[in-house]
């Protein structure tokens, strides 16, 4: 059995199922539901939902929640209000479509900042004396031994973004081979 989400009670709150008129309200129900969103994500460690807001146990498959829908109070949102949601939330860089498709139906979502991300990764190296070695995108975010840090089970395309981060403070180097990032060096 998957776990469920422990939700705001704001979630609860009918009118923030229909998109408000007013632009103050409406920016504020934006904000809520990208709050929503990250919170939800960060609680159950997900990377990625779908563009219409469920989200699956990644072993069993079984649908855990369904963000822009809520059985107890009956209410849910438009296909328009839901792209009105991800759109703010790519505009403040907190999702990502994937596959760089119009009609992609995944959402990568970043419940803490890529500068954040970067920083907990390089605190890692320093703490388990990888400084200055060379380590794979795979030891990073699926080695056993980080099977307690929060970067565990981060897909390598997000790592890859992170380690870009290290790299634009000249903290890292990739490593290539054939084109591809096969290593990191942090120093």
């Amino acid at each position: 059995m998957s776990k469920s989400p422990k939700v705001p009670q704001i979630y609860k709150f009918p009118p923030l199922y229909t998109p408000q008129t007013n632009k103050l309200i409406r920016k504020q129900q934006l904000q809520t539901w990208e709050s929503i969103i990250l919170q939800i994500c960060s609680q159950l460690s997900k990377w990625c939902i779908s563009k219409n807001g469920k989200i699956y146990d990644t072993n069993s498959g079984e649908l855990i929640i369904s963000l822009f829908e809520n059985d107890e109070i009956q209410r849910s949102c438009s296909q328009e209000f839901q792209q009105e949601i991800w759109n703010y939330m790519l505009q403040n860089g907190t999702a990502l479509q994937l596959k760089d498709s119009e009609d992609s139906t995944l959402m990568a979502i970043f419940w803490e900042s890529l500068d954040s991300w970067s920083s907990t990764i390089l605190e890692w190296c320093e703490s388990t004396g990888k400084l200055n070695q060379v380590i794979t995108i795979y030891e990073i975010c699926e080695s056993d031994e980080n099977i307690n840090c929060k970067f565990y089970g981060m897909p390598s395309s997000f790592c890859l973004l992170v380690l870009q981060r290290l790299v634009d403070r000249n903290r890292a180097t990739l490593l290539k081979d054939q084109g591809k990032v096969v290593g990191v060096k942090i120093v």
